[in-house]
């Protein structure tokens, strides 16, 4: 199976247009430590030739641009993408789609709650919905059109986006991770761009992976508090921090396989490659996913 971090970064990105914080204020200077990010998604492929994308971000134009396994044939729309799959409704995975909508050469894959939800309270979304299916948790179904890559959504504790909030409840649906499996190889990689809690269930789904991808939002759970007063803390957004003792790092430290964080904020000091917390990361065994990195399973 083949991997590319299109987007590592969360909402709004490295520099965030708005934020005049230390790593942005970093990546727009050029500091090599701190290089740029684009808004979270992943392209996974079990030939290098056909691909499914994993949330669509907003940067995705730019994202499909500076891969080459997403260009189309020459004279032709014809692109090597068949599956857009969504782990959740956040503005960060979803206003891509939007940007993709021209002939809708593909299709969109989520869960029941995620496509009506989204579609019932945001119209412009509604010319998507041909195009549009859904798969309810843990019933299989395939990324690519031969049917090698089988995915699975699974719940993992998560909350409502902030713009559903007063139009929406919770629902086991609402925030999932996505299992995909290489059927000829039994290689599996899970994605949980999105995570609020570490279940019991949630971590026997990450455990099972031979590489997993995880939210990586905030180190701590205040420290977009200590930039913006009044903030919420990273858990009443709906991230479980890295650091502490309670948080991911702890988790994954012990995993076998692959561990990468992404959907990085950008108050996150581990943005900054020679920061302490950075080390702290890589000496615990997990990766710091980047826009562009490429992998094979």
């Amino acid at each position: 199976m083949k991997i590319r971090v299109l987007g590592s970064s969360a909402g709004g990105g490295l520099p965030q247009w708005n934020c005049g914080g230390p790593y942005s204020m970093r990546a727009r200077q050029g500091d090599p430590d701190v290089p740029p990010r684009t808004q979270p998604s992943l392209a996974l492929s079990a030939d290098g030739q056909r691909y499914t994308v994993v949330n669509a971000a907003p940067d995705i134009r730019h994202q499909l641009a500076d891969f080459p396994g997403l260009w189309p044939r020459p004279d032709t729309r014809d692109i090597p993408l068949d599956t857009v799959v969504l782990t959740n409704a956040d503005l960060d995975h979803t206003l891509g789609l939007l940007v993709l909508r021209e002939s809708l050469p593909y299709r969109i894959v989520s869960t029941p709650w995620l496509r009506d939800t989204v579609l019932a309270h945001n119209a412009c979304f509604r010319l998507l919905e041909p195009a549009w299916g859904t798969a309810r948790l843990d019933e299989g179904f395939p990324c690519d059109r031969d049917g090698r890559l089988e995915a699975r959504f699974f719940p993992v504790p998560g909350k409502v986006p902030g713009y559903l909030g007063e139009l929406a409840q919770n629902h086991p649906e609402t925030t999932v991770g996505l299992r995909v499996t290489d059927t000829q190889t039994g290689t599996r990689v899970v994605i949980a761009p999105g995570l609020q809690k570490l279940d019991s269930a949630t971590l026997a789904e990450l455990s099972a992976a031979d590489c997993r991808f995880v939210d990586g939002t905030f180190f701590t759970p205040d420290e977009l508090l200590r930039m913006r007063p009044g903030a919420p803390d990273a858990h009443a957004m709906g991230h479980l921090p890295i650091g502490g003792p309670d948080g991911t790092l702890v988790a994954l430290s012990g995993m076998p396989g692959r561990s990468y964080y992404m959907h990085i904020n950008n108050t996150n000091p581990i943005l900054d490659a020679k920061s302490r917390e950075a080390e702290q990361v890589r000496a615990a065994g997990v990766e710091i996913a980047h826009d562009g990195l490429e992998l094979e399973l």
